[in-house]
């Protein structure tokens, strides 16, 4: 049998604790959304810098193959390009924020290793490819970032959610239950101070 709703004093002083905790629960969550959000806005503002310098470099690109094509032709490009190492690796680390994991990622490049000749090649040749290395490297970045927005967003959301739990369900309920015992002690309070002012009066009589 729950007991928890009947007007005793252990029971107020149990409710309004809680009520407190509920409340401070909510305002926890109410920053911790705040903080998702502002940097929610930094990585967003990050990811449009990143994406015009994406289309900047890719723009860049597009412009170095035409010459390329020009000067040696698309075949054999494509051949110079499929044949060119690069010693690189992504270490992908994750870090928490709030709570909430999103990834941080080392890109190391070594300088790219000519494996082709001079012969039957131009300069434009390795403007190219060191072009699209840098357009690969801000890729990867652009990745990360977008990966982070995504997470951020969803932790955003659950946090929202649980702050909205407790503002229009939880804290009203504990709020009510408080309002409740109050108003049941009193009344029973007021009741007993009659019931002992009729007794007092019989008594002086």
């Amino acid at each position: 049998m729950d007991t928890s709703d009947l007007p005793t004093k252990s029971n107020l002083i149990k409710q309004k604790k809680a009520l407190d905790i509920t409340k401070q629960g909510y305002e926890l969550l109410e920053r911790k959304r705040l903080i998702l959000t502002k940097e929610l806005e930094k990585y967003k503002n990050q990811a449009s810098i990143i994406q015009e310098e994406v289309y900047r470099l890719m723009g860049e690109g597009k412009e170095l193959v035409k010459k390329v094509n020009i000067d040696i032709g698309l075949d054999n490009f494509v051949n110079i390009a499929n044949g060119v190492k690069i010693d690189d690796y992504i270490d992908i680390k994750n870090i928490t924020l709030m709570g909430c994991e999103i990834p941080s990622a080392v890109h190391k490049q070594e300088v790219v290793k000519r494996n082709y000749g001079f012969y039957n090649t131009t300069s434009s040749v390795d403007e190219a490819i060191i072009k699209f290395n840098e357009i690969q490297e801000k890729l990867i970045e652009y990745a990360i970032i977008e990966n982070t927005i995504y997470r951020l967003s969803k932790e955003s959301g659950k946090v929202r959610e649980r702050a909205n739990a407790l503002k229009n369900i939880i804290i009203p309920e504990n709020e009510k239950k408080v309002k409740n015992i109050s108003e049941q002690i009193d009344e029973r309070e007021r009741e007993e101070f009659a019931r002992l002012k009729v007794v007092k009066k019989k008594l002086n009589n």
